[in-house]
């Protein structure tokens, strides 16, 4: 009762401070559904289960990780292909490390994209692994299988459970390469810099709305902020509206003309030859440490 008070109070603060909509009941149609347990219960790392109340007998799960603390809130949550999953949060005492210093050596610039899922300052860049794109066909096929049965038998929910376990699986995919990627770029980087995109806003654009939520922009910048605070590093952020694509590193020249096809272009000052992406996260590293005093352009 206590946690369903606190959720209704955040969706409310969140409504009247953030305008995300007004709060709406939780529907048993949700894609997952779940409920938490503030007190009152046990997890037993010897036997493999977990004592929930007004549960007769202990419940056997698989604890990946064993943890020492004051055990707080437990939520149990069960998804659309039918897997229950319990998230624990615990208070083990433990304060966050203190902010490493930086400078331009330890900074990394980082320009996201579609073709490349990022791409470095250092020139490196990462591949989009296209988990979704990669899937669709097999996607449009089971979504058409299920479109064909009737509604209310078992067979159409046999065909539901398959599109179940298909975007279950490329959630899987797409969380094991952002939590692998986030975790190598923190710890091999004091900073990072990053530019605010408004994600939301670009996914108004019906012809790049699916390949935008399938790199999941917003998670990746979720978990290098979070990931970065654990370590001690520092997350820079640059506005969206910064010019990092059209200036040249080298000498600072703005190139007006310039369209997404654009991918290589020759400064008119200096005659530099730049890659789009490259040239990009080398400024918003620039901006960023401008932005911290740390650099003067």
């Amino acid at each position: 009762m206590l946690s369903s008070l606190i959720n209704l109070e955040s969706a409310f603060t969140k409504f009247f401070r953030e305008k995300t909509g007004f709060p709406n009941f939780k529907s048993r149609k949700n894609i997952v559904q779940s409920f938490s347990v503030p007190q009152h219960y046990e997890v037993d790392f010897v036997n493999n289960s977990i004592k929930l109340p007004k549960i007769k007998h202990p419940i056997k799960a698989r604890l990946h990780r064993k943890f020492e603390g004051k055990l707080k809130t437990a939520t149990i949550s069960v998804t659309s292909t039918g897997k229950f999953h319990i998230s624990i949060l615990v208070d083990d005492g433990k304060k966050l490390p203190n902010t490493q210093t930086f400078d331009d050596e330890t900074t990394l610039g980082i320009d996201v994209g579609i073709t490349h899922f990022a791409t470095l300052s250092d020139g490196k860049k990462i591949e989009n692994p296209n988990y979704l794109k990669n899937s669709i066909d097999r996607m449009t096929v089971l979504q058409k299988r299920l479109s064909k049965k009737q509604k209310g038998s078992a067979n159409r929910n046999k065909a539901r459970l398959k599109v179940a376990k298909l975007h279950e699986r490329i959630r899987n995919q797409r969380t094991d390469f952002l939590h692998k990627t986030t975790s190598k770029l923190i710890s091999e980087n004091q900073a990072i810099a990053v530019e605010t995109l408004n994600v939301n806003g670009m996914l108004k654009n019906h012809h790049l709305a699916q390949a935008i939520s399938d790199v999941s922009w917003s998670e990746f910048f979720r978990q290098l902020e979070y990931k970065a605070e654990w370590y001690g590093k520092i997350l820079l952020k640059i506005g969206q509206f910064e010019p990092s694509t059209k200036i040249c590193n080298v000498c600072g020249h703005y190139k007006r003309e310039m369209t997404l096809a654009d991918r290589k272009w020759e400064c008119l000052e200096c005659d530099a030859m730049h890659d789009r992406d490259i040239n990009a996260a080398i400024n918003i590293k620039k901006f960023a440490l401008q932005n911290q005093n740390l650099l003067n352009i």
